[in-house]
């Protein structure tokens, strides 16, 4: 069985649950509507939605929300933050290569480095397709990925984290024939050990740009981060922007163009 079906789980939340602070998801939201121009009851997809972090306070502003994961476990955690929230989200539990809508989406998030799960590219290459087919002429897409330069220039085989009285060790592994980092979680309380394991493909800009090309999709901009700023190899996150045309190009060739 693939890492990605059995990861998201309980374990998962409690390792990252630190990090994904309120304020962090309130930049983030903010962020996206920004940079993807959204307007009052714009029709968004969640892809890869997670506990609804991000599509609950998307759908509080107004918007009209599609959640879509493959994860029971995260999709019941995003049920009950929408029941508290008192706001309707379309919580469909699917896979990201088989979207089950036709087109209809202003905009699509994909948000926390969702994306490069798949051991073939050519299973990458196909989310990309999905969103291109579901979103409307003229919807755009926000691509929020880890910067593999970045992260390369801070690996650690090995480190340790000291949380909520426990002790998690992180072990990764770089491959650089399929520039995939392998991430082993371990969280040791006491005498209990869990483990759970991350293998995703990282890309550079080009290689994006590339494949947002092949999926009939314009890349429009890249961001060092949530509030538009340049990106360079220092960056820790990766934020494209791209766009599916209005009509056919006529043949005119658009560039990735860097913000600054």
């Amino acid at each position: 069985m693939e890492w990605w079906a059995t990861s998201f789980d309980e374990l998962y939340l409690r390792l990252f649950e630190a990090m994904l602070s309120t304020e962090r998801t309130e930049r983030e939201v903010m962020g996206s509507r920004v940079m993807l121009g959204l307007r009052p009851g714009d029709r968004i997809l969640d892809l890869c939605c997670g506990q609804g972090r991000h599509a609950v306070p998307l759908a509080r502003a107004g918007y009209r929300v599609a959640g879509l994961d493959h994860s029971v476990y995260l999709l019941d955690q995003a049920r009950q933050r929408a029941d508290q929230a008192g706001v309707g989200v379309q919580w469909v539990r699917g896979d990201m290569r088989r979207l089950p809508w036709g087109e209809r989406f202003d905009a699509c998030l994909n948000l926390f480095t969702a994306f490069g799960y798949f051991e073939g590219e050519e299973e990458n290459q196909r989310v990309l397709d999905e969103v291109c087919r579901v979103l409307k002429p003229g919807g755009r897409l926000l691509l929020d990925l880890s910067n593999r330069d970045y992260c390369l220039l801070r690996w650690l085989p090995r480190s340790w984290q000291y949380r909520q009285g426990a002790v998690i060790l992180d072990e990764t592994d770089f491959d650089p024939l399929t520039c995939r980092f392998t991430v082993t979680f371990t969280w040791i309380d006491g005498d209990r050990r869990q483990s759970i394991s991350h293998s995703v493909r990282h890309y550079t800009a080009p290689e994006i740009e590339a494949m947002l090309r092949t999926a009939g999709l314009t890349p429009q901009a890249v961001y060092g981060d949530f509030d538009q700023t340049e990106f360079d190899i220092f960056s820790p996150r990766m934020i494209v922007i791209a766009q599916k045309p209005e009509r056919e190009a006529n043949g005119r060739v658009d560039r990735l163009f860097w913000r600054r």
